[in-house]
């Protein structure tokens, strides 16, 4: 009975690899066509049309009237690089852990300066380095802080 439980338990964990390995190659797949679209992804295009509802949103909630294109541009960017800090996390466990936390910053630097030097329409800023990097860094954070409280149950 113990040897069937094994079994199984291996299985389950070979299957969640399985799924977190394709999440990843999807995510990456997201994060490069976001990077190195040849125009800005917000421009007029149906992404366009979701930004302005999001704005109308929040211009209708007194508390939420702060948040204008910038802010919302800044908050995407911070949860666009959440899920790179958290799959560092997952799949380099042995790095240090001041790499995974400056490693989405430098992936974003990379991209940002690819953009610049080779996609004239898109518009590459240190700002949108700073909040790609605070977002990869939350994601590390908030994966560590999974596992050290499922470490502890």
């Amino acid at each position: 009975m113990a040897e069937h439980s094994q079994v199984e338990n291996e299985g389950k964990s070979q299957l969640s690899k399985t799924i977190l390995r394709i999440a990843l190659v999807a995510y990456l797949l997201i994060l490069l066509v976001t990077s190195l679209w040849p125009t800005p992804i917000d421009g007029n295009s149906a992404v366009w049309q979701i930004i302005i509802q999001v704005m109308y949103f929040c211009q209708s909630i007194d508390w939420l009237k702060w948040v204008e294109y910038n802010q919302l541009e800044a908050i995407a960017n911070v949860l666009l690089y959440i899920p790179l800090g958290v799959f560092l996390y997952v799949f380099l466990p042995k790095a240090p852990f001041w790499v995974l936390l400056l490693t989405p910053a430098f992936i974003s630097h990379l991209a940002e300066s690819l953009q610049g030097l080779l996609l004239p329409a898109r518009y590459s800023t240190i700002d949108d380095v700073i909040h790609n990097g605070i977002g990869g860094a939350l994601g590390v954070l908030i994966a560590a802080g999974i596992h050290r409280l499922m470490k502890s149950k």
